[in-house]
């Protein structure tokens, strides 16, 4: 049984084309199909570029649910920026994800997720909201673990330390020079399918 018997629109050569454009094998984008099929496999049977919400999405892949940037995720990665996914805006995202994508492409989707008020920048507010949201508030008052003049103390710190234009935020470039420098921001920014 061929693919495109189980999958209507998955067709064996869209499947080695997706292989091709992708840092998926041929049998992870077999599985994801699987999953994302059976969210409603009516429509996608009906429209092959079906677009499922993000609540759907988050409902069928668990990696997405818990993960403090996931608004973020189906922002920079929905093809047009509606919070949905089509198949390929979910093989997208799993390709970055991979083991196998490259650590120069996993930075510049990185910086797109982290360039939270998306102005090409990585300024002292992104590096703010982005410790909120990898911090929990104290549970039994609802106070942030990091005090507002603490946080701007560890942006100014960062974007000093990181920073080469003297322009007080990071740009795409500083930014992959400085995750080429984490040794653990590949297996960090991963995901197992």
């Amino acid at each position: 049984m061929g693919s495109s018997q189980s999958y209507p629109g998955l067709t064996e050569d869209l499947l080695e084309d997706y292989t091709n454009l992708t840092y998926l094998k041929k049998g992870e984008i077999l599985h994801l199909m699987k999953k994302f099929n059976s969210i409603d496999p009516v429509k996608l049977e009906a429209d092959y570029h079906h677009r499922f919400s993000k609540e759907d999405i988050t409902n069928k892949f668990g990696v997405f649910k818990n993960n403090p940037f996931s608004d973020r995720i189906f922002r920079v990665f929905s093809s047009k920026q509606d919070d949905c996914f089509s198949f390929e805006d979910l093989l997208d995202v799993c390709s970055v994800m991979s083991a196998d994508c490259p650590l120069d492409v996993k930075a510049t989707w990185a910086f797109r997720i982290f360039d939270l008020d998306e102005d090409n920048q990585i300024s002292a507010r992104d590096v703010c909201e982005i410790m909120d949201r990898l911090t929990l508030p104290d549970p039994a008052t609802g106070d942030r673990c990091i005090h507002e003049c603490d946080k701007e103390k560890i942006a100014k710190i960062i974007l000093e330390e990181i920073n080469m234009d003297e322009s007080r935020s990071i740009g795409l470039t500083e930014f992959k020079y400085m995750m080429s420098r984490i040794t653990e921001f590949e297996t960090s920014f991963y995901f197992r399918l």
